[in-house]
């Protein structure tokens, strides 16, 4: 206002107004942070789970027991969104019955199975393989069974299940099948088929090991593994043509399984849930005991005997009732767990305490309680000390345990977390495999870690020379010269395509549905994570652009319509740029020149290409993906005039402010770290925690300290 063919203000004018609002914007963040600017919190789930996991010293999954949280600000850690409601403390109570067995199980005894079967066919045990998929096939002289391509689709499982809770440690003998190269093998996990990891199967047979926790119960009903190749091209047999198939596979001879490995007794959650008591002869003392220890490291701070006394109480009471020892001390425990001082944070307004400050420093790096170090330090008052928490910060960064930031920041600030929320169309995108999506979310995971580990500017986040790539991802991206399991650091050309998170295919993923992209939704998610600039949801009664999977119209020319709506003209100037830059790459980060299109013009198929000798067997079905649609147009004008015609271009124009990557990235880390929301006075803080980031160059390791160190961080 006014518009822009009218006369405009003068800078005097403008100035004195942009001042006025800014006072009346500070005053009212001031009033409504009287209280403090963050409101009481809770744990999350994950930050619940991690803590029963680290309090009695198991590894349970908990997680699908307990109601998701609710997200606010891009996160699911704020203050104001985490509510209690009855029902998320009866799952508590599940939840905690379910660590508490986990702990005082008595471990199996281990025994050794060195022959396992695939049902329908192995090593002879069944000689029909009418059971098996179309895809496999048994060998019959030796037994070994091949799968080719997306065998099973879930995999094949291994019999028996886990007889009892535990690990166990498998040893498969396996070989890739008519390969020179080594074929990708996923492990599944139980009913549900939870990914495990990925190995390779080289050329000539061997050995592949690994330790993996299981569920027991039987034969039958025990948790158990499957087996599938990873990202060999979709095949589809008629008949026995499986025995005559050229193409690769991955063939498997013998399975060993050990477990469940056996275990110290007492193990160390035995003890942390009994001390140094028998349940069979304890007393209310004992119980008082094992409660003193328990409290100071479930509230994360000291305790007075006046706190103790109540959950005491509970567990006299109980064994009064005529309640055994164990179910008197569950009780106790319970309700230590389900109390306000354990799932809340307590953190008084204005600045905080050294053992608030703990939990709020452990929670933000390790998404968990703070460890024994930490507490000690938070006892002794020297937490709030600038070189003291500098150097914990140090501590806990390196600490393998980090590994939690890392994850949990980037699955809410880059959405990886929903990476599954859409599944590519297998008729326009055949080649996504699970071994491809493990890939695109390890390499932004690593490459996050390398910034933070390294120190590297967050300007790399827009553009840089290096990615973190494997064979598979390579493969997809078209680079050459990589091979290999594990992603490594792999130096970029102009010519890749690549460099920042835009360009990397996890981020290309989950602002892309599965059958088509949208400069819409990738334009208001570059304005949201990495311009710092939500946008507004549209105005009511406005229709969606449907997507045209058959090339009929371009996306851009249902925009150019979209955008002669005038309720709709003035967010699109700022959405479909970075929408439009991002075009040359399609819903699973492969680059394109065109749109794939399920039209009649006809073009070479590439993956049979790259297969001569079995394109007969690969990609046939209903209406395969051979053909190419209208050609991308990647470029756009940004609402300042400045144009550009690619992505790289694009970045070049993003990197022209120093301050706003700084910027965004810093935001994000304070909403994360705090657990609240930023307000119009806290922009003064915010832009002197970028500028002191300047002498890096920017680097995230410094961002992550200059947060720590920020009155944003040490208050309330």
């Amino acid at each position: 206002m006014p518009p822009r063919d009218e006369k405009q203000p003068a800078a005097a004018e403008r100035t004195a107004v942009i001042d006025f609002l800014h006072a009346k914007l500070d005053a009212a963040s001031k009033r409504r942070q009287q209280p403090g600017r963050v409101v009481l919190r809770r744990l999350n789930r994950v930050e619940y789970q991690n803590t029963l996991n680290d309090l009695f010293a198991v590894d349970v999954d908990i997680q699908d027991l307990l109601p998701a949280d609710a997200v606010a600000h891009g996160f699911d850690n704020i203050g104001a969104a985490l509510n209690v409601s009855p029902t998320l403390i009866e799952r508590y109570l599940v939840a905690i019955d379910k660590v508490l067995d986990a702990a005082v199980a008595r471990p199996a005894p281990s025994k050794k199975v060195e022959l396992y079967n695939f049902p329908g066919g192995f090593k002879g045990i069944v000689k029909e393989t009418g059971k098996l998929p179309a895809q496999c096939k048994v060998r019959r002289d030796t037994g070994e069974i091949v799968m080719f391509g997306d065998a099973a689709g879930t995999g094949l499982p291994v019999r028996p299940g886990a007889w009892a809770d535990g690990i166990y440690r498998y040893r498969i003998e396996c070989a890739a099948e008519q390969s020179e190269v080594p074929v990708t093998m996923e492990i599944l996990v139980g009913k549900a088929g939870r990914s495990f990891g990925f190995f390779d199967a080289h050329p000539k047979r061997h050995w592949v090991e690994f330790e993996v926790r299981l569920k027991g119960g039987g034969p039958w009903d025990g948790d158990m593994i499957s087996i599938r190749p990873a990202s060999l091209p979709k095949v589809h047999f008629i008949g026995k043509e499986r025995d005559i198939f050229p193409g690769a596979g991955l063939a498997i001879s013998d399975i060993e399984c050990e477990g469940p490995l056996p275990l110290p007794w007492p193990t160390e959650s035995y003890r942390r849930v009994y001390g140094d008591a028998d349940p069979k002869t304890a007393g209310l003392a004992d119980a008082e005991k094992i409660l003193r220890a328990l409290l100071p490291r479930a509230f994360r701070r000291p305790i007075t005997d006046a706190e103790l006394a109540p959950f005491v109480k509970v567990v006299e009471q109980l064994l009064k009732d005529g309640a055994t020892f164990d179910q008197a001390l569950r009780g106790g425990i319970k309700l230590v767990l389900c109390s306000p001082d354990f799932l809340y944070f307590t953190e008084q307004p204005g600045p905080l305490d050294d053992q608030a400050l703990a939990s709020r420093l452990s929670y933000f790096l390790w998404s968990t309680m703070p460890d024994d170090e930490l507490l000690a330090v938070a006892k002794r008052g020297e937490l709030k000390k600038p070189e003291v928490l500098r150097t914990q910060t140090e501590r806990m960064l390196k600490n393998p345990r980090s590994r939690a930031f890392v994850t949990n920041f980037t699955g809410q600030w880059l959405s990886l977390r929903e990476i599954d929320r859409t599944t590519p169309d297998s008729r326009l995108y055949p080649e996504f495999d699970p071994f491809l999506r493990w890939s695109m979310l390890e390499e932004t995971r690593r490459f996050f870690t390398e910034l933070l580990v390294e120190n590297l500017s967050v300007h790399n986040f827009i553009d840089s020379d290096f990615t973190f790539l494997n064979r598979r991802l390579a493969k997809h991206y078209g680079i050459p010269g990589v091979d290999g399991l594990e992603l490594r650091k792999v130096a970029l050309k102009p010519e890749y395509h690549r460099g920042g998170i835009l360009a990397q295919a996890a981020i290309l993923k989950v602002t892309a549905n599965g059958t088509t992209t949208s400069p819409v939704v990738r334009g208001v998610w570059v304005n949201d994570r990495i311009l710092g600039t939500p946008i507004p949801p549209p105005p009511p009664g406005v229709p969606a652009i449907e997507p045209d999977i058959r090339g009929a119209t371009t996306v851009r020319e249902q925009l150019a319509k979209h955008r002669q709506i005038k309720s709709c003209a003035g967010c699109h100037v700022k959405i479909d740029p970075p929408g439009f830059a991002l075009e040359a790459y399609d819903v699973i980060g492969g680059y394109r020149d065109n749109y794939r299109a399920l039209t009649n013009k006809p073009m070479k198929n590439p993956t049979a290409d790259e297969f001569p000798a079995i394109a007969k067997w690969i990609n046939v079905m209903p209406y395969p993906c051979d053909r190419l649609g209208p050609a991308v147009d990647a470029g756009d004008v940004l609402a300042d005039g400045r144009k550009f015609s690619n992505l790289a271009e694009f970045k070049r124009l993003l990197l022209a402010d120093p301050n706003q990557m700084a910027r965004t990235v810093a935001e994000n880390l304070v909403i994360y770290a705090t657990g609240g929301g930023l307000e119009h006075g806290d922009r003064d803080e915010l832009e002197r925690i970028v500028l002191a980031s300047r002498a890096s160059k920017y680097g995230l390791r410094a961002l992550v300290h200059e947060v720590v160190q920020s009155k944003l961080f040490l208050t309330k």
